[in-house]
């Protein structure tokens, strides 16, 4: 089979990340796989892909100063030239310039939304909303990673096959770098509470920081580490400074080596306002990290299985409610104990063998062309 993957760079960022992940795999199983970022500014590749993954960036044949016209031409001769069987596109500009590209061609398009679409941000502009809202019914099949996403399809493009298809779990993740050694942070000793995610206002880690604080003092032995990398790193700087918590919270940045983290973190915590499908979250709950989410759109209570499985907190009174979760898992080692017991369940729903059976589902019915309802 030939596939050709789009998304819009692979500098970073969880759809990136699944995006590699699921090259890798096709590629690995003898599938011929060719990944086009197509951001005009071209950039790099921050995850490790299997060397029989093509790699061809769009800008590469058509200029760093090119309109958006040019792209969509550029993007079009390519997908003429390699012929794919079928393209899967991530992210709603990429999956519109696909739908474009691909006018005529009668190559299938599966196109993917990565978050809750009502809620991403920043918001689609008015035309690019226009655009999504006539050229999604173009595509072959929609892809989303929540019921909630699944309900929002048969809702606006009601006649398109759509299937919910989470992110799958790679046991052990894989180390690229750069690489943080744990010791050069944390004291031995120390507990770790951990939270993963890009620094911006919708991942909300001002709340954690703050939950953090207010609970500390009688807990000396604990410390926070915030991985990641985004705009509102000084707001959080400056917050932690006001605090006066330099030395117990930690923002070193992206790191390479999660795997580590994760096996050494006593606790995660996602505050975030709203998630597509949290990589984090997944991933620090299969390896057995007792773990804290707000009941957000979307993910978490899916992940969480309505709090059977980690601690999920009403979507209100953040601050107190979740020094008050803090407080339980830190002064309970049982609970946490209990809780990380069920990361065997955790990676047995997310294995990339049943990721991919619906991947190869959804695959399948796109070649054939099929417009069904949702499944």
């Amino acid at each position: 089979m030939n596939i050709l993957f789009l998304v819009s760079s692979m500098e970073g960022g969880g759809a990136e990340r699944v995006a590699a992940l699921l090259c890798n795999a096709w590629a690995r199983r003898g599938e011929h796989v060719i990944l086009m970022p197509t951001f005009s500014g071209r950039g790099g590749v921050s995850y490790p892909l299997d060397k029989q993954v093509q790699v061809r960036f769009l800008a590469d044949y058509v200029g760093l100063r090119a309109g958006r016209l040019a792209r969509i031409r550029a993007l079009r001769h390519q997908i003429t030239n390699i012929k794919p069987d079928v393209i899967i596109s991530f992210l709603p500009h990429v999956n519109i310039a696909a739908l474009i590209a691909t006018i005529g061609t009668r190559v299938p398009v599966i196109a993917c939304e990565r978050t809750y679409p009502p809620l991403l941000q920043p918001p689609l502009s008015a035309t690019y909303k226009f655009l999504r809202d006539v050229l999604y019914r173009r595509s072959t099949l929609l892809v989303g990673q929540s019921n909630d996403s699944l309900a929002w399809f048969n809702q606006k493009f009601a006649g398109i096959l759509a299937y919910n298809i989470p992110n799958h779990f790679e046991f052990p993740l894989p180390k690229v770098e750069p690489i943080l050694l744990i010791d050069s942070l944390i004291q031995s000793g120390q507990k770790l509470l951990f939270s993963v995610g890009r620094l911006d206002q919708s991942k909300r880690h001002h709340i954690l920081i703050d939950a953090f604080a207010g609970i500390t003092n009688n807990r000396p032995d604990w410390e926070l580490v915030i991985l990641g990398e985004g705009e509102a790193r000084s707001a959080l700087e400056a917050q932690i400074e006001v605090l006066g918590l330099e030395e117990r919270i930690h923002l070193p940045g992206r790191v390479g080596n999660l795997h580590d983290w994760y096996g050494k973190a006593d606790l995660f915590c996602l505050p975030s306002s709203y998630e597509g499908f949290p990589n984090a979250l997944m991933e620090a709950m299969a390896y057995g990290v007792p773990s804290i989410a707000f009941d957000v759109k979307t993910g978490p209570h899916e992940i969480m299985d309505g709090g059977r499985l980690g601690i999920l907190l009403r979507d209100d009174r953040h601050v107190e409610r979740l020094s008050d979760a803090l407080c339980v898992l830190m002064d309970n080692p049982a609970r946490r104990a209990a809780l990380a017991g069920h990361g065997e369940e955790i990676r047995q729903k997310y294995s990339i063998e049943k990721i991919l059976n619906m991947w190869d589902d959804a695959i399948s019915h796109a070649i054939a062309g099929t417009r069904v309802r949702a499944h």
